[in-house]
């Protein structure tokens, strides 16, 4: 197994893209790091890697606290004596416009999706410099970080800062051996859209156009590239942004949109 020996802390494992990330690394053989605020639902998670024969722990966190940043990667490496691969993926969605958006929505969200992988990103590297460097970053980006949709003007910012954040880490420390990349969904099937897609049934299809695919993403999608890249495979690749969109980047979503 490619992750035998090695030690994996998701944030956001509790559902969707974080939990399909954590089985996917955990059936690979690594050992799971499992942070999330809703102890419930990252509990779950631990149970299903446990019923698959992994081991792994849960963490209640919120990453808009850099204490709480802090501590998660304290009690990894408490747990597990170590810790190899982070995968930043906690965010949350909200479904406004720059105007409608208040200083408490922007701190919310700023705080999880941006402030909250940053200071991840710091601590995970502060403890790679401990086990004497090399150490892997995935950060979970969006479509939405190079290209707008409307009425999520919070959301496309937080995202485009985790793609520059990407690349400046890649650049700060490649030379300490740790590979920092980041992943660009498109629409998948998670908790986070299920509101949006409650909305009627004419939304999932019209979302759904917006792919050349012609479908909507599964979470296990995404983590099938997460995966490689924190593999070995993936050793020459740092500092980039990939996509698995569905082709929704490729020229079909400018001409097209949702109505709801």
């Amino acid at each position: 197994m490619k992750f035998e020996n090695r030690v994996a802390l998701v944030t956001g494992a509790g559902s969707g893209i974080g939990r399909a990330v954590a089985l996917r690394l955990a059936q690979d053989g690594a050992k799971i790091a499992v942070a999330d605020w809703n102890a419930t639902t990252g509990g779950e998670t631990v149970q299903l890697i446990q019923q698959q024969g992994g081991e792994a722990i849960l963490m209640q966190a919120d990453v808009s606290k850099v204490a709480d940043t802090e501590r998660i990667v304290a009690e990894t490496v408490g747990k597990f004596g170590k810790l190899n691969i982070l995968v930043n993926n906690a965010a949350v969605m909200l479904e406004k416009t720059a105007v409608d958006t208040t200083e408490e929505d922007w701190e919310r969200i700023v705080g999880i999706n941006l402030k909250g992988t940053f200071f991840c990103a710091k601590h995970a590297i502060l403890q790679f410099r401990r086990q004497g460097g090399g150490g892997i970053i995935v950060n979970m980006a969006s479509v939405n970080s190079f290209f707008a949709e409307g009425g999520i003007a919070a959301y496309c910012t937080t995202k485009g800062g985790i793609a520059q954040l990407t690349r400046a880490l890649a650049m700060d420390h490649s030379g300490e051996g740790i590979r920092v990349n980041a992943i660009a969904p498109g629409w998948i099937e998670t908790p986070m859209n299920a509101n949006f897609f409650a909305l009627g049934p004419h939304i999932k299809e019209q979302a759904a156009k917006l792919h050349a695919i012609n479908r909507i993403g599964q979470p296990e999608e995404v983590a099938h590239l997460v995966a490689f890249l924190a593999s070995d495979e993936a050793g020459f690749i740092t500092g980039s942004l990939m996509t698995v969109d569905g082709g929704f980047s490729a020229g079909l979503a400018p001409a097209m949109g949702i109505v709801v």
